[in-house]
């Protein structure tokens, strides 16, 4: 039997050449070769691999944050923290919360359930706990400052144009749950809708302006836990 032999870091592993070929070659970002098992080798996307590792490498714990200087300034009656700087804290939490579950969603149920690779899946796999990882640390926060949960999420179902906005995004991601035949044409430029959509216009415009608020308190000192989150997250 031919073998071939792959190195990845400090380890080597031995593969029956032929099978290694036609796995490898079965291997498709979309449309490959579906299988219940979770066939990672032989690598055939070694950069989503090494993006795996790079992802996993920045895990970081929401309760590692002191939150006292921020339940400080959120009960402060100096004048220092103003209502409007509470208005914020409170509306980026509450349009937060709602949007990383929507996010998360569609990155298991839509984009990882239409990637073929292994290797894709892993990485999608992490990037989906990342976002636990984001919801996690609104929970610490809400809880921290002692803040009502309904509250929060009243203030994001009352402002209409992100209702909007939020029936706009979910429908699209229902549209494309499974089942979806990639093989024609007018599906697969649906599944980059979809990624368009929610890596570029929710993650990459709306978050970056939510962020821009929270962070511009951060950088006069206040709120310095949900700062320190909230780049996080942004790093993430």
């Amino acid at each position: 039997m031919a073998t071939t032999t792959i190195t990845i870091g400090d380890r080597q592993f031995i593969l029956d050449k032929d099978k290694a070929e036609a796995a490898f070659a079965a291997k498709k970002v979309i449309n490959g070769r579906q299988t219940m098992f979770f066939n990672i080798l032989p690598l055939k996307y070694q950069w989503a691999y090494d993006l795996y590792k790079k992802m996993k490498a920045n895990h970081w714990e929401p309760e590692d944050i002191q939150m006292q200087k921020d339940c400080e300034h959120w009960r402060d009656t100096t004048g220092y923290i103003s209502e409007v700087e509470r208005w914020i804290i409170k509306m980026g939490i509450g349009y937060f919360s709602a949007a990383e579950g929507i996010v998360g969603d569609n990155i298991l149920h839509v984009v990882r359930e239409s990637v073929t690779a292994p290797e894709l899946k892993l990485v999608l796999g992490r990037h989906a706990h990342e976002e636990n990882i984001h919801a996690d640390s609104l929970v610490y926060m809400i809880s921290s400052l002692g803040i009502n949960p309904h509250e929060c999420e009243a203030m994001f179902e009352d402002v209409e144009t992100i209702k909007n906005k939020t029936d706009f995004v979910v429908s699209n991601s229902r549209a494309l749950r499974r089942d979806t035949d990639l093989t024609l044409t007018e599906n697969k430029q649906a599944l980059a809708k979809n990624m368009f959509l929610f890596g570029q216009c929710m993650e990459g415009t709306q978050f970056y302006g939510l962020f821009g608020m929270v962070l511009a308190l951060y950088r006069q000192n206040k709120f310095p836990g949900i700062g320190q989150m909230f780049s996080y997250t942004l790093r993430d």
